[in-house]
């Protein structure tokens, strides 16, 4: 059973363009996103799913510099893009996780996982309800479920953010975070403001 974590990624971003490639320490924001991502346990493949374009190559090199697999696809069907993707790695476990979390905590993801494969769920998440800092997100599903996704979502909506879909056609595994409700704490990075509070956690690490 090939359990895989899935990235998307874009150097297009609307509101901080290439934050992706912003440099926190010693590495950029999406090299702390695949060392945090090879760190999850039970993982087998690290796969970085990038839109076509030229503008998106710089990924390529920064994906292969941290032994992570490139799918590109389409830039708007995000669904679209984890679904072939699933297919060239022959995944039959996927962990979404998105660029932009270079926080992402690998036992928290670790937890969501095993609870998943345990419960023998068909989508398994740490947000609904949002309990964990926003930045620590996961979801996790099988690749039967991404295809059906696939096959049937039509709404904009569904087909850019890859998993509404599911959440409304599924049981819904929840992991919350047992220390209490800590979603109002920030780590995810969309806006300058974002970058400059995450460096300033980075400076004191």
């Amino acid at each position: 059973m090939k359990k895989v974590v899935i990235i998307q990624a874009r150097m297009t971003s609307t509101r901080l363009p290439g934050k992706v490639m912003l440099p926190l320490g010693d590495k950029t924001v999406l090299g702390h996103v695949f060392m945090r991502s090879w760190n999850i346990k039970g993982i087998d493949e690290v796969c970085c799913a990038i839109p076509e374009g030229v503008e998106h190559d710089i990924l390529v090199s920064e994906s292969h510099k941290y032994n992570v697999t490139v799918f590109r696809g389409s830039e708007k069907n995000v669904l679209e893009r984890y679904y072939l993707a699933a297919n060239f790695l022959n995944a039959q476990i996927i962990m979404r996780i998105t660029s932009d979390c270079p926080l992402i905590n690998p036992e928290v993801c670790s937890n969501v996982l095993e609870t998943h494969i345990k419960t023998s769920a068909e989508y398994t998440c740490n947000n609904l309800p949002p309990t964990w800092p926003h930045g620590y997100d996961c979801e996790v599903f099988g690749y039967k479920q991404l295809k059906e996704a696939y096959q049937n979502a039509v709404e904009l909506y569904d087909l850019e953010h890859v998993t509404p879909w599911m959440r409304r056609a599924y049981n819904v595994i929840n992991v919350p975070n047992p220390e209490g409700n800590f979603y109002s704490q920030r780590i995810t990075l969309d806006t300058p403001e974002d970058y400059f509070n995450i460096k300033n956690i980075f400076n004191t690490l």
